[in-house]
């Protein structure tokens, strides 16, 4: 099933830039920031794949609460984030949880626009 909940966290990253297009904003609203992108395939590819890797760790995990929630397997089971490049000690919930809510707010506020201004408005 781990492999599955791979493919669903991709999938819903995937849905995420496509449905950027519908945000509520257009390209002469989008922050001065995102003038300096122009819209070539490698910074679509760049602030595309950036915007997955940092969702990457958040949906990973609500993908798994999902599937545990709706009892195809017997556990929660989130991917284990260690405090240190050599650290043997997973991360505590509550950092767990802040981590979440600053990846949420980076992409929300730096990268979606990004990806928005090179993707769509170039």
């Amino acid at each position: 099933m781990r492999t599955g909940k791979h493919l669903a966290m991709l999938a819903v990253c995937l849905v995420v830039l496509w449905a950027s297009r519908f945000g509520p904003y257009s390209c002469g609203t989008l922050p001065g920031f995102a003038s300096e992108t122009s819209s070539s395939w490698l910074a679509i590819a760049v602030n595309g794949l950036f915007l997955i890797l940092l969702l990457y760790l958040p949906v990973y995990d609500f993908v798994s609460l999902l599937t545990y929630k709706l009892g195809w397997e017997t556990k929660f089971n989130p991917l284990v984030v260690y405090e240190g490049e050599h650290s043997t000690t997973p991360v505590s919930t509550t950092a767990r949880r802040v981590l979440y809510v600053v990846d949420i707010a980076v992409v929300g506020f730096f990268l979606l626009p990004l990806w928005t201004k090179a993707a769509y408005c170039g």
